[in-house]
């Protein structure tokens, strides 16, 4: 398999290898008005809480890369009942936590190109030694979650990165 590599439109070097992205909060924390969000919500790096009833997890959205050995990795939130939250709290910072179950959710990010990924039902699976969980999409016909089921092209891919690297 070769190394994917993408020419920037910035600076047009040629940059090997699939770096990661992501999104720093859930789609819903940006609903709330800027000047509301202090008194309003709760975020960390891996947690939000909105308006003390709204529970909101990070993890990875993983695609195969068609071709390619590497992997794209989109930190998403997903949301969680209150009950599945306050569990993945206990567990989060505990380092063999793979085999406990999965939790379902809805996904609470949106990934450029695709429309309509907010509420895309997902699972949440605990990986051990520190890693994000990763989020699974439940399948669907939604182009989204057929992307991580079948593996994104790298046109796609490049797409991807040229719309958030510039």
């Amino acid at each position: 398999m070769k190394t994917f590599s993408f020419k920037c439109a910035t600076c047009e070097e040629v940059h090997s290898g699939i770096p990661s992205l992501g999104s720093h909060a859930p789609i819903y924390y940006f609903s709330v008005p800027e000047a509301e969000r202090a008194e309003r919500i709760f975020l960390t790096e891996d947690t939000c809480v909105l308006d003390g009833s709204h529970f909101f997890v990070r993890g990875c959205l993983d695609f195969a890369v068609i071709g390619y050995e590497e992997t794209f990795s989109f930190g998403a939130w997903m949301s969680l009942s209150e009950a599945n939250f306050e569990r993945f709290e206990a567990l989060f910072h505990i380092d063999d936590r793979a085999e406990n179950e999965p939790m379902g959710g809805w996904l609470s990010s949106r990934l450029y190109p695709f429309e309509g990924t907010e509420k895309l039902v997902a699972r949440i699976h605990f990986r051990n030694h520190g890693i994000r969980p990763l989020i699974v999409l439940e399948p669907s016909d939604h182009p989204l979650s057929r992307c991580q089921q079948e593996g994104m092209s790298p046109e796609l891919l490049g797409k991807i990165l040229a719309y958030y690297l510039h």
